[in-house]
Protein backbone atom coordinates (compact mmCIF):
# COMPACT_ATOMS: atom_id res chain seq x y z
CA UNK A 1 0.00 0.00 0.00
CA UNK A 2 2.93 2.35 0.65
CA UNK A 3 3.78 2.76 -3.04
CA UNK A 4 0.14 3.37 -3.92
CA UNK A 5 -0.11 6.01 -1.19
CA UNK A 6 3.09 7.71 -2.30
CA UNK A 7 1.92 7.88 -5.92
CA UNK A 8 -1.44 9.26 -4.76
CA UNK A 9 0.27 11.91 -2.64
CA UNK A 10 2.52 12.91 -5.55
CA UNK A 11 -0.51 13.13 -7.86
CA UNK A 12 -2.42 15.37 -5.45
CA UNK A 13 0.58 17.61 -4.85
CA UNK A 14 1.04 18.14 -8.58
CA UNK A 15 -2.62 18.54 -9.55
CA UNK A 16 -4.19 20.19 -6.49
CA UNK A 17 -1.30 22.15 -5.01
CA UNK A 18 0.28 22.93 -8.40
CA UNK A 19 3.72 22.02 -7.03
CA UNK A 20 5.99 20.70 -9.77
CA UNK A 21 9.01 20.01 -7.56
CA UNK A 22 8.38 16.90 -5.47
CA UNK A 23 10.52 16.45 -2.38
CA UNK A 24 10.70 14.04 0.55
CA UNK A 25 11.96 16.83 2.83
CA UNK A 26 10.06 20.13 2.59
CA UNK A 27 11.31 23.05 4.69
CA UNK A 28 9.80 26.14 3.01
CA UNK A 29 7.01 27.49 5.26
CA UNK A 30 4.37 28.22 2.65
CA UNK A 31 4.81 24.81 0.99
CA UNK A 32 4.59 23.08 4.39
CA UNK A 33 1.25 24.79 5.02
CA UNK A 34 -0.06 23.67 1.62
CA UNK A 35 0.84 20.06 2.41
CA UNK A 36 -0.83 20.30 5.82
CA UNK A 37 -3.99 21.80 4.34
CA UNK A 38 -4.14 18.98 1.77
CA UNK A 39 -3.94 16.35 4.52
CA UNK A 40 -6.55 18.13 6.61
CA UNK A 41 -9.13 18.53 3.83
CA UNK A 42 -8.76 14.94 2.61
CA UNK A 43 -9.23 13.79 6.20
CA UNK A 44 -12.23 16.03 6.83
CA UNK A 45 -14.11 14.89 3.72
CA UNK A 46 -13.28 11.21 4.15
CA UNK A 47 -14.11 11.10 7.86
CA UNK A 48 -17.35 13.04 7.47
CA UNK A 49 -18.64 10.48 4.98
CA UNK A 50 -17.49 7.52 7.10
CA UNK A 51 -18.97 8.95 10.29
CA UNK A 52 -22.35 9.43 8.61
CA UNK A 53 -22.37 5.81 7.41
CA UNK A 54 -21.38 4.47 10.84
CA UNK A 55 -24.01 6.51 12.71
CA UNK A 56 -26.72 5.26 10.37
CA UNK A 57 -25.76 1.61 10.84
CA UNK A 58 -25.12 2.07 14.57
CA UNK A 59 -28.64 3.38 15.17
CA UNK A 60 -30.13 0.69 12.95
CA UNK A 61 -28.38 -2.12 14.85
CA UNK A 62 -28.41 -0.48 18.31
CA UNK A 63 -24.64 -1.14 18.51
CA UNK A 64 -22.68 0.82 21.11
CA UNK A 65 -19.33 -0.29 19.66
CA UNK A 66 -20.39 0.98 16.24
CA UNK A 67 -21.66 4.28 17.67
CA UNK A 68 -18.41 4.64 19.64
CA UNK A 69 -16.51 4.02 16.43
CA UNK A 70 -18.69 6.61 14.66
CA UNK A 71 -17.85 9.15 17.38
CA UNK A 72 -14.17 8.30 16.98
CA UNK A 73 -14.43 8.95 13.25
CA UNK A 74 -16.36 12.18 13.84
CA UNK A 75 -13.65 13.33 16.24
CA UNK A 76 -11.19 12.79 13.38
CA UNK A 77 -13.01 15.59 11.56
CA UNK A 78 -12.44 17.88 14.52
CA UNK A 79 -8.76 16.96 14.77
CA UNK A 80 -8.32 17.76 11.10
CA UNK A 81 -9.95 21.15 11.71
CA UNK A 82 -7.43 21.63 14.52
CA UNK A 83 -4.64 20.85 12.04
CA UNK A 84 -5.99 23.50 9.68
CA UNK A 85 -6.26 26.13 12.41
CA UNK A 86 -2.92 25.15 13.92
CA UNK A 87 -0.99 25.64 10.69
CA UNK A 88 -2.94 28.81 9.92
CA UNK A 89 -2.12 30.39 13.29
CA UNK A 90 1.46 29.11 13.33
CA UNK A 91 2.09 31.02 10.10
CA UNK A 92 1.54 34.34 11.89
CA UNK A 93 4.65 36.53 11.62
CA UNK A 94 7.02 37.12 14.50
CA UNK A 95 6.18 39.98 16.84
CA UNK A 96 7.65 41.70 19.89
CA UNK A 97 6.45 39.01 22.31
CA UNK A 98 7.24 36.12 19.96
CA UNK A 99 10.49 37.01 18.18
CA UNK A 100 10.83 33.51 16.72
CA UNK A 101 7.30 33.34 15.33
CA UNK A 102 4.32 31.21 16.33
CA UNK A 103 5.43 27.82 15.00
CA UNK A 104 4.94 26.05 18.33
CA UNK A 105 1.19 26.43 17.86
CA UNK A 106 1.62 23.24 15.78
CA UNK A 107 2.60 21.42 18.97
CA UNK A 108 -0.35 22.95 20.84
CA UNK A 109 -2.64 21.74 18.06
CA UNK A 110 -1.21 18.25 18.45
CA UNK A 111 -1.79 18.38 22.22
CA UNK A 112 -5.38 19.50 21.66
CA UNK A 113 -5.94 16.56 19.32
CA UNK A 114 -4.66 14.23 22.05
CA UNK A 115 -6.97 15.72 24.69
CA UNK A 116 -9.97 15.33 22.36
CA UNK A 117 -9.07 11.68 21.83
CA UNK A 118 -8.84 11.02 25.57
CA UNK A 119 -12.22 12.64 26.29
CA UNK A 120 -13.95 10.66 23.54
CA UNK A 121 -12.37 7.42 24.74
CA UNK A 122 -13.33 7.91 28.39
CA UNK A 123 -16.95 8.83 27.64
CA UNK A 124 -17.55 5.83 25.42
CA UNK A 125 -15.75 3.58 27.86
CA UNK A 126 -18.33 4.52 30.49
CA UNK A 127 -21.22 3.93 28.09
CA UNK A 128 -19.81 0.58 26.98
CA UNK A 129 -19.50 -0.56 30.62
CA UNK A 130 -23.12 0.31 31.28
CA UNK A 131 -24.16 -1.68 28.22
CA UNK A 132 -22.08 -4.64 29.40
CA UNK A 133 -23.88 -4.69 32.76
CA UNK A 134 -27.35 -4.40 31.21
CA UNK A 135 -26.59 -6.87 28.33
CA UNK A 136 -28.42 -4.61 25.85
CA UNK A 137 -29.54 -6.51 22.73
CA UNK A 138 -27.68 -5.71 19.49
CA UNK A 139 -28.72 -6.66 15.98
CA UNK A 140 -26.22 -8.57 13.87
CA UNK A 141 -25.51 -7.98 10.20
CA UNK A 142 -22.93 -9.55 7.90
CA UNK A 143 -23.42 -6.76 5.36
CA UNK A 144 -22.60 -4.06 7.93
CA UNK A 145 -19.55 -6.07 9.07
CA UNK A 146 -18.26 -6.09 5.49
CA UNK A 147 -18.83 -2.33 5.25
CA UNK A 148 -16.84 -1.84 8.47
CA UNK A 149 -13.92 -3.87 7.12
CA UNK A 150 -13.95 -1.77 3.95
CA UNK A 151 -13.98 1.34 6.13
CA UNK A 152 -10.98 0.02 8.09
CA UNK A 153 -9.01 -0.45 4.86
CA UNK A 154 -9.87 3.11 3.82
CA UNK A 155 -8.81 4.44 7.23
CA UNK A 156 -5.45 2.69 6.95
CA UNK A 157 -5.00 4.35 3.55
CA UNK A 158 -5.78 7.72 5.17
CA UNK A 159 -3.29 6.95 7.94
CA UNK A 160 -0.48 6.24 5.50
CA UNK A 161 -1.50 9.29 3.46
CA UNK A 162 -1.13 11.50 6.56
CA UNK A 163 2.16 9.86 7.57
CA UNK A 164 3.60 10.41 4.09
CA UNK A 165 2.73 14.12 4.11
CA UNK A 166 3.69 14.54 7.77
CA UNK A 167 7.08 12.95 7.17
CA UNK A 168 7.76 15.13 4.16
CA UNK A 169 7.18 18.34 6.14
CA UNK A 170 8.28 17.03 9.57
CA UNK A 171 4.89 17.85 11.13
CA UNK A 172 4.01 16.05 14.41
CA UNK A 173 0.37 17.21 14.11
CA UNK A 174 -0.05 15.28 10.85
CA UNK A 175 1.58 12.18 12.33
CA UNK A 176 -0.81 12.45 15.29
CA UNK A 177 -3.73 12.72 12.89
CA UNK A 178 -2.43 9.61 11.12
CA UNK A 179 -2.48 7.60 14.35
CA UNK A 180 -6.00 8.85 14.94
CA UNK A 181 -6.94 7.36 11.56
CA UNK A 182 -5.13 4.09 12.32
CA UNK A 183 -6.82 3.55 15.70
CA UNK A 184 -10.15 4.23 14.04
CA UNK A 185 -9.37 1.55 11.45
CA UNK A 186 -8.43 -0.97 14.15
CA UNK A 187 -11.61 -0.08 16.01
CA UNK A 188 -13.66 -0.74 12.88
CA UNK A 189 -12.24 -4.27 12.64
CA UNK A 190 -13.21 -4.91 16.27
CA UNK A 191 -16.67 -3.53 15.64
CA UNK A 192 -17.10 -5.80 12.63
CA UNK A 193 -16.28 -8.81 14.84
CA UNK A 194 -18.75 -7.60 17.49
CA UNK A 195 -21.52 -7.24 14.91
CA UNK A 196 -20.94 -10.78 13.64
CA UNK A 197 -21.00 -12.08 17.25
CA UNK A 198 -24.31 -10.29 17.82
CA UNK A 199 -25.75 -12.21 14.89
CA UNK A 200 -25.48 -15.30 17.13
CA UNK A 201 -26.84 -13.64 20.26
CA UNK A 202 -23.53 -12.78 21.95
CA UNK A 203 -24.55 -9.20 22.74
CA UNK A 204 -21.93 -8.60 25.41
CA UNK A 205 -19.19 -8.91 22.81
CA UNK A 206 -20.37 -5.57 21.44
CA UNK A 207 -20.00 -3.90 24.85
CA UNK A 208 -16.63 -5.55 25.52
CA UNK A 209 -15.26 -4.49 22.15
CA UNK A 210 -16.73 -1.03 22.74
CA UNK A 211 -14.59 -0.86 25.88
CA UNK A 212 -11.62 -2.13 23.89
CA UNK A 213 -12.11 0.61 21.30
CA UNK A 214 -12.35 3.18 24.08
CA UNK A 215 -9.13 1.95 25.70
CA UNK A 216 -7.36 2.13 22.33
CA UNK A 217 -8.54 5.70 21.84
CA UNK A 218 -7.36 6.75 25.32
CA UNK A 219 -3.98 5.02 24.88
CA UNK A 220 -3.41 6.79 21.57
CA UNK A 221 -4.40 10.13 23.08
CA UNK A 222 -2.04 9.75 26.04
CA UNK A 223 0.86 8.75 23.75
CA UNK A 224 0.34 11.74 21.49
CA UNK A 225 -0.07 14.09 24.48
CA UNK A 226 3.22 12.86 25.95
CA UNK A 227 5.11 13.45 22.70
CA UNK A 228 3.64 16.91 22.03
CA UNK A 229 4.20 18.01 25.65
CA UNK A 230 7.83 16.96 25.37
CA UNK A 231 8.28 19.18 22.33
CA UNK A 232 6.56 22.12 24.03
CA UNK A 233 8.83 21.76 27.06
CA UNK A 234 11.84 21.65 24.75
CA UNK A 235 13.32 18.24 23.98
CA UNK A 236 16.73 17.58 22.50
CA UNK A 237 17.03 17.66 18.72
CA UNK A 238 17.17 14.44 16.72
CA UNK A 239 20.64 13.11 16.01
CA UNK A 240 19.95 13.49 12.29
CA UNK A 241 19.63 17.28 12.45
CA UNK A 242 22.68 17.53 14.73
CA UNK A 243 24.69 15.61 12.14
CA UNK A 244 23.34 17.86 9.36
CA UNK A 245 24.44 20.96 11.27
CA UNK A 246 27.90 19.51 11.88
CA UNK A 247 28.29 18.56 8.22
CA UNK A 248 27.19 22.01 7.00
CA UNK A 249 29.43 23.88 9.41
CA UNK A 250 32.49 21.77 8.60
CA UNK A 251 31.91 22.41 4.89
CA UNK A 252 32.96 26.04 5.42
CA UNK A 253 36.73 26.54 4.90
CA UNK A 254 38.49 27.50 8.12
CA UNK A 255 36.19 25.59 10.50
CA UNK A 256 38.20 22.91 12.28
CA UNK A 257 35.78 21.85 15.00
CA UNK A 258 32.25 22.22 16.36
CA UNK A 259 30.63 21.84 19.76
CA UNK A 260 27.75 23.07 21.96
CA UNK A 261 25.07 22.66 19.30
CA UNK A 262 21.63 23.69 20.57
CA UNK A 263 18.42 23.50 18.52
CA UNK A 264 15.22 25.19 19.67
CA UNK A 265 12.25 23.89 17.70
CA UNK A 266 9.55 26.39 16.68
CA UNK A 267 7.59 24.11 14.36
CA UNK A 268 8.42 25.12 10.83
CA UNK A 269 11.40 27.16 11.98
CA UNK A 270 14.33 26.44 14.29
CA UNK A 271 16.72 28.55 16.32
CA UNK A 272 20.21 27.03 16.12
CA UNK A 273 23.23 28.06 18.14
CA UNK A 274 26.67 26.49 18.02
CA UNK A 275 30.33 27.13 18.74
CA UNK A 276 32.88 26.69 15.97
CA UNK A 277 36.61 26.21 16.35
CA UNK A 278 38.98 28.13 14.05
CA UNK A 279 42.71 28.56 13.91
CA UNK A 280 44.03 30.97 16.56
CA UNK A 281 46.25 32.65 13.98
CA UNK A 282 43.22 34.15 12.20
CA UNK A 283 42.33 37.81 12.58
CA UNK A 284 39.09 38.80 14.30
CA UNK A 285 37.69 40.01 10.98
CA UNK A 286 38.48 36.70 9.24
CA UNK A 287 37.05 34.63 12.11
CA UNK A 288 33.89 36.73 12.09
CA UNK A 289 33.57 36.26 8.32
CA UNK A 290 33.81 32.49 8.75
CA UNK A 291 31.09 32.53 11.41
CA UNK A 292 28.77 34.45 9.08
CA UNK A 293 29.45 31.94 6.29
CA UNK A 294 28.50 29.11 8.64
CA UNK A 295 25.28 30.91 9.57
CA UNK A 296 24.37 31.44 5.93
CA UNK A 297 25.05 27.86 4.85
CA UNK A 298 23.00 26.43 7.74
CA UNK A 299 20.09 28.81 7.12
CA UNK A 300 20.13 27.98 3.40
CA UNK A 301 19.65 24.25 4.07
CA UNK A 302 17.62 24.26 7.28
CA UNK A 303 14.66 26.61 7.82
CA UNK A 304 16.22 28.34 10.79
CA UNK A 305 17.97 31.30 12.34
CA UNK A 306 21.56 30.36 13.14
CA UNK A 307 23.81 32.01 15.70
CA UNK A 308 27.49 31.05 15.65
CA UNK A 309 30.03 31.74 18.39
CA UNK A 310 33.71 31.61 17.43
CA UNK A 311 36.39 30.13 19.66
CA UNK A 312 40.10 29.93 18.83
CA UNK A 313 41.76 26.56 18.71
CA UNK A 314 44.05 27.51 21.60
CA UNK A 315 41.13 27.98 24.03
CA UNK A 316 39.71 24.54 23.36
CA UNK A 317 43.10 22.84 23.65
CA UNK A 318 43.64 24.38 27.07
CA UNK A 319 40.10 23.68 28.38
Amino acid sequence: MNKIVQKTVDYMIIHFLKETQLSQKVIESETRRKYAYLEAWVSIIGNFLLAAIKVSFGLMLNSISLLADAAHTASDVMTSVVVLLGFKLSSSPADEKHPYGHGRIEFLATLLIAVMLIIVGVEFGKTSYDRLISNTPVKGSYAVAVVMIAGAIFKEWMSQFSIDLGTRINAPALIADAWHHRTDGIASVLVAAAIVASQYGYYKVDAVFGMGVSALIVYTGVSIARDSSSKLIGEAADQEIIEDIERLALSVPGVTGIHKIHVHDYGDRKMISLHIQVGNHLSLIKAHDISEQVERVIESKINSKALVHVEPLLDLEQS
